[in-house]
This record gives C-alpha cells, structure tokens and sequence, in this order.
C-alpha cells in the first residue's frame, strides 16, 4: 500500500525586497541617488573648506586694509603738522623779508646819523644843555636850555648853515628862574628839517 505524504506545513513565501513599505525600488534610478548622495555629503568635504579657505584670505586681506587705513591716517596727521610748521616757516620768512627791506632802505638813504649828532655836540655853546633830542624820519626835534637867549640863536643859525639841515622853525620860547641862585633860564623847542645825514 502506497502512502501518500501530506505536507502540511505552510509554504515559505519568498520575500520582495524590491517592494518595502510600498515603495518599489525597481523603479528607483541609481543614477539619482548617487547624484543626491554627492550633493548632501560633498559640500560638507569640497566646498566648506573653499569658504574657509576664502574667508581666510579675505580677512588677511582686510586686515591689510585696516593696516593701510592706520599708516595712511598717520600720515595725514604728521602732514598738518608739517602743515603748520610751513606756514610758522613762511610768516617768520616774510618778517625778516620786512626787516630785510627796512634795513636795505636805512642803507640806501645812508640815515646813520652820527656826523649830525657830532656837529650838533661841537656846536653847542657852553652855556647851553640840550634836555632832549629826537630823530623820526627827516626831521630833528632839539628841546633845551641855556643861559642866554643869544647862545640859543647862534646854535640854531650854526646848525641852518651846516650841510645837514634844510631849514629850522623856532618854536615858543619860555623862560623861568632857578632856584636857588635866581638865575633865569632860557627854554627853547626848535624843531630842523633834515637834508641829508652824511657830509
């Protein structure tokens, strides 16, 4: 008699890998995945150390500009001051250029007045004293005293016929005495246009 096996026993059904969770993945392109795995990883291995390899060299670089700006802002500062130092330079330039021409003038009009002053000295009689004297530009103011009105008119006729003055205006006479041997005092004021101050 002839038996007969019976397997009863479930068949195993073979599993589809190619459909998990509903997703079919023969459909899926491999070429896709392998680009979308590049684009999400790479960035992370190329292109962040090139933005830090720029960063780097545009902070080097600004750094240097800043450097630039610093040596560039001293230079402006020392220019004022030599600036400045131009225009103290130029004003000090134009004063002796003033006085330059001052004394260049003094010069060229010969106003050195001592042959004058040592006539005036010779020629003033004994019984006379000059109080005060005066030089401003041509003219020579001469105040003083004597003992007698005489000694006053012939220094001042000596001086009108000496080369160095032109002509002579008497001003007011006075007179005082003196205390205490009552003597009286001549006072005169007697100002001379100067004709020139050499010999």
């Amino acid at each position: 008699m002839a038996m007969i096996k019976i397997n009863l026993s479930t068949a195993k059904k073979q599993v589809d890998i190619s459909n998990i969770g509903g997703f079919d993945f023969t459909r899926l392109k491999i070429k896709a995945v392998l680009l979308v795995i590049v684009l999400l990883y790479v960035p992370d291995f190329l292109i962040v150390p090139m933005w830090e390899s720029q960063e780097t060299e545009l902070q080097t670089d600004l750094d240097q500009k800043k450097t630039q700006v610093a040596s560039l802002k001293r230079k402006v500062n020392e220019a004022k001051n030599y600036e400045n130092q131009i225009k103290d330079l130029k004003a000090q330039e134009e004063a002796l250029e003033k006085k330059l021409l001052a004394v260049k003038e003094a010069i060229s009009f010969k106003k050195n007045p001592s042959a004058l002053l040592l006539y005036i000295a010779k020629n003033t009689p004994a019984d006379m004293w000059i109080k005060d004297l005066i030089i401003e530009n041509d003219v020579l103011s001469i105040k003083g005293e004597a003992l007698d009105y005489t000694s006053i008119g012939n220094f001042v006729q000596s001086l009108r016929s000496s080369v160095f003055i032109r002509d002579a205006n008497v001003g007011q006479q006075s007179q005082y005495v003196r205390e205490p041997d009552k003597t009286r005092i001549e006072v005169f004021d007697v100002r001379f246009n100067i004709a020139r101050f050499d010999q």
